[in-house]
């Protein structure tokens, strides 16, 4: 697939972004035993799949060094189990990452937990609007009083939407009823008329929504720029993200849905030598991944550079990627 538009990320970075020091590190030399616990999201989601590929990856570059890919929520729970040390590194949707580390949103009222840090990009996540293919809404505002469906509480993707909703002016009292569940049993609900819509999304083209398109025949509803602007105002891990035409069969014009991406995080305490290798070698051999789902051929320096405005990179990824030219210089 190609294509999103992104809405202004950056033009310079604040020397900040790029890296951020390491706490509490030990040494580590190559060949040496180290185990890297990655809390990894539901194996439903294309990022379990692309952390079980980066395992691959670094387990044959890294001889001593082991990957343990652990089945999780998501979303909040992930950035929290980095917080926790219960695991060395984690992925899933930058809005649990960004609130654990800067103390913000999902995480008010904590401190800021400098020591969740970024690792590398996954990719955009989108969250969109799907209904029933003889559903009269047209529009977000049309949800109002209507029966909708979100991702499960603690995931990602739920957490971006009701973010949304917030910033839109929005809560659940303006919806007749707001169903939390997993993807499948919100689409089983919305194939039932128990729901007027869903909405949710991850890495397209999403297999659970081809699925619907291909089964159940089901249409897509776009944000207007206009909705989306303060949502971007408020959010600012949120941007407005085009999705073409013909991504999915039914989709017939672009859609404007708001996007978290979904990356990759990892601890300050996984030592900086361990990191850059692991790093290096997830990059360079990042065509292998397309094999564990389509959007990593969207892989790119933006992305890198994108992340870094909202969560600093950890030592180690920060060396490498200022080596391969990608972010300026590890000061600033």
């Amino acid at each position: 697939m190609t294509g999103f538009s992104r809405r202004s990320l950056l033009a310079a970075l604040p020397a900040a972004a790029l890296a951020t020091p390491a706490l509490a590190q030990r040494r580590w030399q190559p060949g040496e035993r180290f185990t890297i616990r990655i809390a990894a999201s539901q194996p439903v989601h294309p990022i379990y799949a692309i952390s079980v590929g980066q395992k691959t990856i670094v387990e044959r570059a890294l001889p001593g060094v082991r990957v343990e890919i652990i089945a999780t929520q998501g979303g909040i729970e992930n950035a929290n189990l980095i917080k926790a040390g219960d695991v060395e590194a984690a992925n899933g949707n930058v809005a649990g990452a960004y609130s654990v580390h800067h103390g913000r949103f999902e995480a008010e009222g904590e401190r800021p937990y400098p020591g969740l840090l970024s690792w590398m990009p996954g990719y955009d996540a989108p969250q969109g609007i799907m209904v029933n293919a003889n559903s009269p809404i047209r529009s977000f505002a049309d949800l109002r009083g209507k029966r909708i469906a979100l991702g499960p509480v603690g995931s990602g993707a739920e957490a971006v939407v009701t973010a949304t909703i917030k910033a839109l002016g929005m809560t659940d009292r303006d919806f007749a009823n707001v169903l939390r569940t997993d993807p499948r049993q919100a689409f089983n609900a919305l194939a039932a008329g128990n729901v007027d819509a869903v909405i949710w999304g991850t890495a397209p083209p999403a297999g659970a929504i081809t699925e619907q398109v291909t089964t159940r025949n089901i249409g897509f509803v776009s944000f207007t720029a206009e909705e989306l602007a303060p949502v971007a105002r408020d959010l600012p891990y949120v941007n407005a993200a085009r999705l073409p035409a013909g991504v999915y069969a039914t989709q017939t014009t672009d859609m404007l849905w708001p996007n978290a991406g979904v990356h990759h995080w990892i601890s300050d305490r996984v030592p900086e030598e361990l990191v850059y290798r692991a790093t290096k070698a997830i990059w360079e051999a990042r065509e292998e991944l397309v094999t564990r789902h389509a959007s990593q051929r969207l892989l790119s320096a933006d992305m890198v550079r994108a992340q870094a405005a909202m969560v600093p990179f950890h030592p180690g990824a920060a060396r490498y990627f200022v080596e391969a030219g990608i972010l300026r210089s590890a000061q600033g």
